[in-house]
């Protein structure tokens, strides 16, 4: 308590360092003036620069690509800010005391924090100097934490010179020192500027072929000359390339990489990569995640590459499933066509609102994933008697990770925007880790439901479209329940998530 009374809030601060994680180093670098903060981290190939002006905070990739913050972190970043500011002494009606509590054998008070518009998460001070020492929250599948160390006093401001972030799997855990400080120094405005997105190279729209296999669209890629062929993967948190390709790529691997698929699993590494060529249009890089594809894709192992996330926030994308192509150009480039559904891309996927039988949820939309309809066993356990089991059967699923055990159900109505969805064939996940165990979406929204649909995506500006397709079956004349002893789709689901601190 006598360190706390001794400090103020600095006007403007600006921290350095070194961070380390995923047998990488590499440094950080922070600045502070007001209602403007900004971040960025280097990892190995890997970078990361987080910008906050105002109530505006974006977040920028490798790749470069920018999404703006609105959704679930940026109601993580309400409370970030609430605790941070010490808000959460101030207004204690946001607070639920726990009570005390051992973390390794240090003594702590526990509080639930929850301030207007932000998500719930849990500080824990030290209970001798009431300072903070770790604060964890709920993301995807589990808890994170993060802990600060080594409290100390530079020009009357109080700060952790070590942080350590985990998510409960040690060996991908990653920690940061400050080395050093500037309190209350002039930082230029230049820093703070707005971060514009990278797109894809191409002065018009370019329509490529699809192949269809398997349940799932791939398309050709070109890398150093050598044409490879990708999965379509609205629901990959990056660009992938098979070891195996990898290889023959001469890619050198470097780093650990956890990636989150039908459970977590460690995966080759990353990899620079400047670009990629589709259709003679160039995509920015920078690099790239080298994963094993083969276990999640028994049926058909010639898959090379993954395109996901990077592809879709630098290009708007249309995909005709039944025309069995694929147009992209720039952001906003192509003329509208459908409606128009909100998206929510903070964790660097595709999101948009739907009603499960009648239940507001949130779902990814995935076109990596053959079936109609995935959904998380959390959303069925939050909402007890929702999902009827009565007469259904097991299924099994690959992924990355290897398989996963499913329960085969039918879903009376999914509505995505405007367009109501009738008798849905759905797999209620029967795992509580990986991509599949997530506890802020329902589920994924898989080919089945978007092949109703000529699907454009404009991740970049938050968007997506949906057409009716010639081919549209809302399912009104289906039967209310799937096939007794059936194996929907086992090569699916393919998606992953792939996590980078």
């Amino acid at each position: 308590m006598l360190v706390r009374k001794r400090v103020v809030q600095p006007r403007t601060l600006e921290l350095s360092g070194t961070r380390i994680g995923l047998n990488l180093y590499g440094t950080f670098h922070s600045w502070h003036d007001g209602d403007e903060d900004r971040y960025d981290q280097v990892l190995g190939v890997r970078l990361e620069r987080i910008v906050r002006i105002g109530n505006r905070e974006y977040i920028v990739n490798s790749t470069g690509n920018v999404r703006q913050l609105t959704g679930w972190l940026a109601q993580r970043q309400v409370t970030e800010d609430f605790i941070n500011s010490d808000a959460f002494e101030n207004q204690p009606q946001y607070s639920t005391a726990l009570g005390r509590a051992q973390l390794d054998g240090r003594n702590v008070v526990q509080l639930r924090v929850a301030p207007p518009g932000g998500a719930v998460e849990t500080v824990s001070l030290d209970a001798a100097t009431l300072m903070i020492d770790r604060i964890s929250f709920v993301d995807g599948d589990g808890l994170e934490t993060d802990d600060f160390r080594d409290y100390r006093v530079v020009d009357r401001a109080l700060i952790p010179f070590t942080e350590i972030d985990s998510d409960g799997e040690h060996r991908y855990d990653s920690a940061q020192r400050v080395v050093a400080v500037r309190v209350n120094k002039p930082i230029s405005a230049k820093v703070f500027a707005t971060p514009q997105n990278s797109t894809i190279r191409t002065n018009s729209p370019v329509t490529v072929p699809l192949e269809f296999h398997d349940g799932h669209y791939y398309a050709a890629v070109s890398i150093h000359g050598k044409t490879l062929r990708f999965l379509i993967d609205t629901g990959a948190q990056g660009v992938v390339i098979d070891s195996r390709a990898a290889s023959q790529l001469t890619l050198v691997p470097q780093g650990l990489l956890e990636v989150r698929g039908a459970r977590r699993v460690s995966a080759v590494g990353v990899a620079a990569l400047d670009s990629v060529s589709i259709g003679g249009a160039d995509l920015p890089l920078g690099e790239v995640s080298i994963i094993d594809l083969n276990p999640a894709t028994p049926n058909d192992p010639a898959i090379d590459g993954v395109l996901g996330y990077p592809f879709f926030a630098s290009a708007e994308v249309r995909l005709d499933f039944g025309a069995l192509t694929m147009t992209f150009g720039k952001p906003g480039s192509l003329p509208t066509l459908g409606e128009r559904l909100d998206v929510d891309t903070d964790r660097e996927s595709a999101e948009v609102p739907v009603k499960i039988d009648g239940v507001p949820a949130t779902c990814f939309v995935d076109t990596g994933n053959s079936n109609e309809l995935l959904i998380f066993n959390p959303f069925v356990q939050t909402h007890p008697g929702l999902i009827a089991y009565a007469g259904t059967s097991p299924v099994s699923s690959y992924g990355v990770g290897g398989s996963m055990s499913a329960i085969a159900v039918t879903v009376n109505e999914l509505d995505l925007g405007s367009y109501q969805l009738f008798n849905r064939s759905a797999d209620v996940m029967q795992v509580d880790t990986g991509a599949f165990a997530d506890r802020i979406d329902a589920g994924n929204i898989g080919l089945g439901v978007l092949r109703n649909f000529v699907a454009t995506f404009d991740l970049a500006n938050r968007a997506m479209y949906l057409q009716p397709s010639p081919a549209f079956d809302d399912g009104r004349t289906r039967p209310t329940a799937p096939p007794q002893g059936s194996q929907r789709s086992p090569g699916s689901p393919r998606s992953f998530q792939e996590t980078w601190r």
